[in-house]
C-alpha cells in the first residue's frame, strides 16, 4: 500500500509536503506517517487500508484520446461551415429579391 496516495484519494487538496509527512527509513520497515498536520483525526491502518482498497478499484484517470478530439473539432467546424454557407445563401437570395425591388421601384419612377 503506498500511504501517500491513500491518504491523497480521502484528502485530495492535502499537501503532502506540510499537511503530512510519510517517513520510510529503509530498514525493511513499512512507511509510517512521521507527522499530522491536518485538522483530522490520524488515519489508522484500516482507514488507510480501506481508502487504497477504494482507491484501486476507481478506474484510473485516462486522457480523451486526441484524434478523436480532433475529429470531434473537424465534425464541428464542418457543421458550422455548413450553416454558415447556408446562411449566406439565404442572405444572397434576400439581397437579390431587394435589389430586384429597388430596380422596379426605380423603373416606376421614371416612367411618371
Amino acid at each position: 500500500m503506498n500511504l501517500g496516495e491513500a491518504i491523497l484519494y480521502k484528502y485530495p487538496n492535502a499537501d503532502p509536503t506540510t499537511d503530512f509527512i510519510i517517513q520510510n527509513n529503509g530498514d525493511g520497515t513499512p512507511s509510517y506517517i512521521a507527522q499530522w498536520n491536518m485538522r483530522a483525526p490520524i488515519p489508522t491502518e484500516a482507514d488507510l487500508q480501506a481508502w487504497w482498497d477504494e482507491l484501486k478499484q476507481t478506474p484510473p484517470f485516462e486522457p480523451p484520446d486526441q484524434i478523436q478530439l480532433l475529429a470531434q473539432e473537424l465534425s464541428e467546424e464542418k457543421l458550422a461551415r455548413k450553416q454558415l454557407e447556408e446562411l449566406n445563401q439565404t442572405l444572397g437570395r434576400q439581397l437579390s429579391e431587394m435589389k430586384l425591388a429597388i430596380m422596379s421601384w426605380k423603373k416606376g419612377d421614371e416612367s411618371k
